[in-house]
């Protein structure tokens, strides 16, 4: 049943798209040596819209599940080319793959994710962000965020 909604929804946003019809509020992630605002999509449909249409693009994505899984994603009607760190229920950076404007070609985590971060492409590479760094997702890890952000280079935008 939750296949059918889900492929209900991507039918309905493929045949009549509404950028900026989703919401996504913006939460703080520390990674390396910075804090950064990105949007969340923790629901499918917010999932689903991702950074479709988004031009120019203002903030990264995360997209977070309950849970971790195998996650694909791909790039139909999404404009900028970019990067995806796929991370683990321990918030490390397991894979970090390129991903072209507009295509079709699906890119599946190689393990078990729990979130995947979007960014601008050659966003990881130019901040040292590679496989293995550690994240904090700011709104569970408050208490660490707080002591952490003094010694950070707080990141407005992409």
């Amino acid at each position: 049943m939750l296949k059918l909604a889900e492929s209900l929804l991507v039918a309905s946003l493929v045949l009549a798209p509404q950028v900026g019809a989703v919401e996504f509020s913006l939460v703080p992630l520390q990674l390396g040596e910075f804090e950064i605002q990105v949007q969340l999509a923790d629901t499918t449909e917010k999932r689903m819209q991702g950074l479709m249409g988004q031009q120019p693009l203002q903030n990264g994505l995360i997209l977070l599940y309950q849970e971790p899984r195998e996650i694909s994603l791909w790039m139909k009607n999404t404009p900028s080319a970019l990067d995806v760190a796929f991370i683990d229920e321990h918030w490390i950076v397991r894979q970090i793959t390129d991903m072209e404007p507009f295509s079709l070609t699906t890119h599946t985590s190689t393990s078990p994710a729990l979130a995947a971060l979007e960014m601008p492409k050659g966003w990881f590479a130019a901040h040292k962000i590679k496989v293995g760094t550690a994240i904090s997702y700011c709104p569970v890890a408050k208490e660490q965020c707080a002591k952490q952000r003094a010694s950070l280079k707080i990141v407005d935008g992409v």
